[in-house]
């Protein structure tokens, strides 16, 4: 029994795991868009309550002593506090169960880094190959899509707004799944590593996805790529000063640019301004989540959080966490991030990619409160972590 348990983490396993992901959610797509199936759980659901199960059981069995074990213990106790003091204060069974289902995806993050995190690059060299042949399938049915205009293939479907996803079921799974990848891409073909086509088609796929955080990728490698061209720091000091010049002087057409690039941006911003457009409306979001803290919240909550996240979820990454975790939650994965992904001197590149994403997640939520998010991120990074990109000063 216990030999069978150590095999539920192996690089095979987490191959398969990705496979499952990608079919189970095109399932569930297929249900809810096109056979308008209203259900409480989904495929997808049922195997990303597994997954967490099993890892909580690999958890006890093989890693409850681990140094970094004692993370989860900290999270698990302040879910514990906040769970009690919830039913100590009579809430409805809806937020209770609102409260463990959250709780389950910020967890499988956490089990699934501590499980995966020895891990060498070679271990995960066929998942990301699986990864990268998934997304050129898809990229077929994102071309597909846009030249036929098919709705079920589209980001947003059966609206004007531009963008196509494919066969996958989310546009905020789609858009960290492109994203991941061309990192990957990026980092190899700077390094000699990877093809340009790769890196191509990824961006490409970015793009079709028509989100805000896409092209907010794709500007962040330019520049990133425009740097490295120059080498010489005089040179890139000279371009940044530019750019920034630039954006002064030209603030108007560019801002009524992005605004009329998007079919809902100029109503948007007539109503409620730039800020609720750059962030599509999280900002609102924001202020009704900072007013509910006011009223409800004591010097605990500060602490350990507690806000119903269905009803007061801002999307932006690390303010959830703080509102669901409290000011422990936001420490924990600061540090958990910092032992993981950069437990030796990083490549400044290798760094500056994960931090775009961060950075994104920030802006746009949905990184580790998705199970199918946080497994893409752990897998790219880990991966990204063991390749060894001293081979000259870029």
């Amino acid at each position: 029994m216990k030999s069978n348990i150590a095999k539920i983490i192996s690089s095979n396993s987490i191959l398969i795991f990705a496979v499952l992901l990608f079919f189970s959610n095109f399932v569930s797509k297929l249900c809810k868009e096109v056979f308008t199936i209203d259900a409480s759980f989904y495929p997808s659901t049922i195997l990303k309550i597994a997954a967490v199960l099993l890892l909580g059981i690999y958890f006890i069995t093989f890693l409850r002593n681990e140094k970094l074990a004692k993370y989860v213990y900290i999270l698990f106790g302040v879910f514990i506090i906040d769970f009690l003091l919830k039913v100590y204060n009579q809430e409805a069974f809806s937020v209770l169960m609102s409260k463990s289902y959250f709780f389950s995806k910020l967890i499988f993050f956490f089990l699934f880094l501590i499980a995966i995190k020895d891990f060498k690059k070679e271990s995960l060299e066929k998942t990301i190959r699986v990864l990268f042949l998934i997304a050129k399938i898809n990229l077929i049915f994102i071309v597909i899509g846009f030249l036929f205009k098919i709705d079920i293939f589209k980001s947003y479907p059966y609206t004007v707004r531009f963008g196509f996803n494919g066969i996958i079921s989310e546009p905020g799974i789609s858009s960290y799944f492109y994203m991941l990848l061309s990192s990957v891409a990026y980092l190899k073909y700077i390094y000699k590593k990877g093809s340009l086509i790769n890196l191509l088609l990824m961006c490409i796929g970015v793009f079709f996805l028509g989100t805000k955080s896409g092209l907010l990728f794709i500007a962040i490698i330019i520049f990133i790529h425009i740097l490295i061209l120059l080498k010489k720091n005089v040179y890139r000091l000279s371009f940044v000063a530019a750019l920034i010049i630039s954006f002064v002087v030209l603030k108007d057409k560019i801002i009524s640019f992005a605004i009329n690039s998007f079919s809902f941006g100029p109503y948007i911003y007539e109503k409620h301004g730039l800020i609720t457009f750059i962030t599509s409306k999280r900002d609102l979001l924001f202020k009704d989540a900072i007013a509910y803290i006011q009223e409800h919240w004591n010097v605990l909550n500060y602490a350990i959080g507690g806000i119903d996240l269905k009803k007061h979820r801002v999307e932006f990454e690390f303010v959830d966490i703080f509102l669901f975790l409290g000011i422990i939650g936001v420490l924990v994965y600061i540090i958990i991030l910092k032992k993981i992904f950069f437990h030796k001197k990083q490549d400044w590149l290798y760094i500056a990619l994960f931090l775009t994403i961060i950075l994104i997640s920030s802006l746009g939520g949905n990184l580790f409160f998705s199970i199918t998010n946080a497994f893409f991120f752990a897998v790219v990074f880990l991966y990204l972590r063991g390749i060894n990109t001293a081979e000259g000063e870029l």
